[in-house]
């Protein structure tokens, strides 16, 4: 009953940003009205489900957060074994992150069950849970949105600057409750994230902390907040979030012995937020992590399986410390692709072929962030950053250091990107310190028109209030 729900109040609550009667898809023959299906417990939970199915789209979490991120930056090449991303590892025009849509479906759902939790009547602690899941979804989309398709308030290069995204905040079931589709000020969308996080922790309660990681929890929240702030510049807020989640997760930091096998396992024991993949959730072998990464279709696999596009970039292996453990992820393809290094933190490890979880929200980021902070807030702050990144180094197999000044902030982004790498994080890490982008397919300043997305044609020319970036 509760997944009859969802697939029909997915259907009946669709968002199109494209104008006229296409605003809103509407299958009657197949959906039901969503006013019926938010009147109750049932259907409200169910609705807040599809807010975390959207988020294994292809689009999003199933693949191009994580993949784009690297296929667009300095970490990967393209291996020529199919046609997908190549474009994307070219930098191609157009060819960049395309969340527009799927996020704002997302976010039109989560709205909608705000909207609905709000009106009726129900239990206090069950209407608090709701609540703050949903505020917590609809932060996490509407940063992944800004991030794409606006600059950073670290870096911003004020002659092409239009803005954030429009904000969307009220759940839309009909084309007369559609808004103004302006782009928001990037601050406005900052302001907003932080209010739905603060919304979110409140109501969420520690006796929310047994669904981790697959559902969110005051440490999700705590550790997204970590996240955003740092794209932000609040440094004391990230430090302040930061130790805020390591109160209240449960996760635990992996050891040296441990790196490589807790990578193997279904869950990561290092996650405070992950998605899980159900076995009829299966992204697919054309477009999983799983066949983006490797040749592989299991770790210990030994035949060829399908596409693996996505490489590691010679040059950034070769950074590597031969004795770094996060180096033993990193493994030579076979058939067609045995030249190639291959990432292996998605190997089918739910057991299905192309089928992982997704670690959205890791331990070993919250330190990294919170070692970043510190760094920007001075001086008197290096010891604690130290305190972080040798901790990162340590598990990696590494000796300490003692560093200051850009050295330090130097070693602290590179650790970042050996740890994170392949997770989604380089090209926005680049992008939020105002990098060029340096890489053997041809370089990509950070002045350059590509370094933003392209928002869709179709909504652009849909609302003339929303500007579209530029040269696009």
């Amino acid at each position: 009953m509760k997944r009859n729900i969802l697939i029909q109040l997915s259907l009946c609550t669709v968002l199109l940003l494209t104008g006229c009667e296409k605003l809103l898809e509407i299958n009657p023959k197949q959906s039901i009205d969503s006013s019926t299906a938010l009147t109750n417990e049932e259907g409200i939970s169910a609705a807040l489900i599809s807010v975390y199915a959207r988020l294994q789209n292809y689009t999003l979490y199933g693949r191009d957060y994580l993949a784009l991120s690297e296929a667009l930056s300095d970490n990967a090449i393209h291996t020529g074994n199919a046609s997908h991303l190549t474009n994307e590892s070219m930098n191609g025009r157009n060819a960049h992150f395309d969340n527009w849509q799927m996020s704002y479906y997302a976010i039109n759902q989560a709205n909608l069950v705000i909207d609905a939790v709000q009106a009726g009547s129900y239990e206090e602690k069950w209407k608090a849970t709701i609540l703050g899941q949903a505020y917590f979804l609809r932060a996490l989309c509407y940063h992944d949105l800004v991030r794409v398709y606006a600059y950073d308030p670290t870096a911003i290069i004020d002659e092409y600057n239009y803005g954030g995204v429009p904000l969307m905040l009220v759940g839309v079931d009909d084309i007369s409750k559609i808004g103004s589709l302006k782009r928001a000020p990037i601050a406005d969308v900052y302001d907003q994230i932080y209010k739905d996080l603060d919304l979110a922790h409140s109501n969420l309660g520690m006796g929310n902390e047994t669904a981790a990681p697959h559902r969110v929890t005051q440490a999700a929240v705590s550790a997204l907040y970590a996240r955003v702030a740092l794209y932000r510049g609040d440094y004391p807020t990230v430090v302040d979030m930061a130790d805020r989640t390591l109160i209240e997760t449960k996760a635990t930091f992996s050891t040296q012995a441990t790196y490589v096998s807790d990578w193997l396992k279904e869950v990561h024991p290092e996650s405070i937020f992950e998605l899980k993949f159900n076995i009829s959730e299966n992204v697919g072998s054309d477009r999983s992590l799983r066949s983006t990464y490797t040749s592989r279709a299991t770790y210990d696999a030994t035949a060829f399986s399908i596409q693996a596009v996505v490489a590691v970039d010679p040059l950034f292996y070769d950074l590597y410390d031969p004795s770094d453990v996060r180096r033993e992820l990193i493994r030579k393809g076979v058939g067609k692709s045995s030249t190639f290094w291959e990432m292996y933190k998605f190997i089918s490890k739910n057991g299905t072929p192309n089928l992982d979880n997704v670690p959205i929200l890791r331990l070993s980021e919250v330190y990294l962030n919170r070692a970043e902070a510190l760094y920007y807030q001075g001086a008197s702050y290096y010891p604690q950053a130290l305190d972080d990144l040798n901790r990162i180094r340590t598990r990696a197999g590494l000796s300490e250091v003692s560093l200051s000044g850009n050295a330090l902030l130097e070693e602290i982004l590179m650790q970042r990107r050996f740890d994170l790498a392949f997770e989604g994080h380089r090209w926005f890490d680049l992008k939020r310190h105002g990098r060029d982008v340096m890489k053997g397919s041809g370089n990509v300043l950070f002045t350059d028109y590509r370094i933003l997305a392209r928002i869709p044609i179709r909504e652009a020319n849909a609302d003339t209030e929303l500007k579209q970036n530029y040269n696009y």
